[in-house]
């Protein structure tokens, strides 16, 4: 490190007691003898380890350039830890956690980059802990996923069913058709959130509907010119904008009670459709929960003292959500169960943790990047998930490419254990 390390200088004791001035770069861990005594220097390498730890308290040298170098890497470590701490303790109980938690967290990596390019010039001795950061930054931070478990699993056509959970936006500017989706996916079972339009008007009227009603849909098949596609299920549940496609036979529905959550403001879309397959149930649950949106668009025109406390209660809102859909679906826990919306929450929130521990979140399992769902210019959080019980076997998930919505789809593909 030349002349900005002489405020570093390791001087550890040598076997005879005398004082040894140690090397650096690779010398500094190599076992010298003492010049005196000729006995060796620190056998162990403890206490140059701990003397040179300690050395990093202050910058390398009073020099303009290692002191930037030390401050710089000093301030990014600092707003890292402190981003980690926050997300994992305050997210959803305190606005500002509650923010960076749908936060461009990546920006973090901005003074990160700074303060490694300093330290290269200046202070090479920061470099490790500078790469201790970027692990933090890039796991608890950021979630970052490697898909390794992916690795280990072999796809199983016969045993294997693709699940994709998809907020269309209403479905007015998809650039493909819900069959459209299968192909492209090789998709077995679609969710979608806020399905309208003619999307909606596809699926009901080229699918059969659940196995307990009559025949529904000829008359808009008719309208819309298509025919039936053999082998599908279909099925929206009015008022709440949740749809259903599957190859599996759709046998019953159930719709959790939200008259008390609308009455708040909420939203608390729940429902469950109890599927065959193959002479074995199966429950796949649609999801789409409350937004804290409103009080972020408040807060960026400025307007605080509106947009805290409506951040704070749309958190409390949705975490009481979280809570009774969970409560409500343990009531039906005798069956396999998948678990696919937009739940607008990231999975660092402590509602998200503290009301689905147990499940397998499937793209957090064996998913690989970032996985942001949510476009919304250079802020793209992953508050869209699928999630299966312990009887499931996640053999890959992925975030699918962008069809026209304002959020990306989530593709996974399960097996019964």
């Amino acid at each position: 490190m030349g002349e900005s390390g002489s405020q570093r200088q390791v001087i550890v004791p040598c076997g005879g007691g005398h004082r040894v001035r140690l090397g650096r770069g690779l010398n500094f861990w190599r076992i010298p003898r003492c010049p005196r005594c000729r006995r060796a220097v620190d056998p162990t390498r403890m206490r140059r380890v701990v003397a040179g730890a300690w050395g990093l308290i202050r910058p390398a040298s009073d020099r303009w350039g290692p002191r930037l170098a030390w401050w710089t890497a000093v301030g990014a470590t600092g707003m890292v830890v402190i981003a980690a701490l926050l997300l994992w303790s305050l997210g959803d109980r305190w606005w500002p956690a509650t923010v960076l938690l749908f936060g461009p967290r990546w920006i973090l990596a901005l003074p990160l980059g700074i303060a490694v390019i300093l330290a290269v010039a200046h202070d090479r001795a920061v470099l490790p802990i500078l790469g201790v950061t970027a692990l933090i930054l890039a796991g608890p931070v950021i979630e970052f996923r490697t898909g390794w478990r992916a690795l280990h699993a072999r796809p199983d056509p016969s045993r294997d069913l693709t699940v994709v959970s998809y907020n269309v936006g209403g479905g007015r500017h998809l650039s493909t058709s819900a069959f459209g989706m299968v192909e492209r996916w090789d998709a077995d079972l679609l969710l979608f959130q806020e399905c309208g339009g003619v999307l909606r008007e596809e699926i009901l009227a080229r699918a059969a509907p659940p196995l307990d009603r009559e025949e529904e849909g000829t008359d808009v098949l008719a309208a819309l010119g298509m025919a039936r596609q053999p082998g599908w299920y279909a099925d929206h549940r009015p008022g709440t904008g949740l749809c259903i496609l599957s190859r599996l036979p759709i046998l019953t529905v159930e719709d959790m009670e939200r008259e008390h959550l609308v009455a708040a403001g909420g939203s608390g879309q729940v429902s469950t459709w109890h599927l065959d397959a193959g002479g074995r149930e199966i429950r796949a649950t649609g999801v789409h929960l409350e937004t804290p949106r409103g009080g972020f668009e408040r807060l960026l025109t400025g307007d605080w003292l509106a947009s805290t406390p409506l951040i704070s209660q749309r958190s409390t809102l949705r975490t009481i959500e979280h809570r009774q859909a969970r409560s409500w679906l343990d009531l039906h826990a005798s069956s396999p169960r998948i678990i696919a919306g937009d739940f607008n929450t990231p999975p660092e929130s402590r509602a998200f943790r503290a009301y689905w521990k147990g499940w397998t979140n499937a793209w957090g399992h064996a998913g690989r990047g970032y996985g942001g769902t949510r476009l919304n210019g250079w802020i793209r959080p992953r508050i869209d998930h699928i999630l299966v019980d312990a009887r499931w076997q996640v053999v890959s998930a992925r975030v699918g490419e962008d069809l026209g919505s304002d959020h990306l789809p989530v593709v996974a593909t399960v097996r019964l254990r």
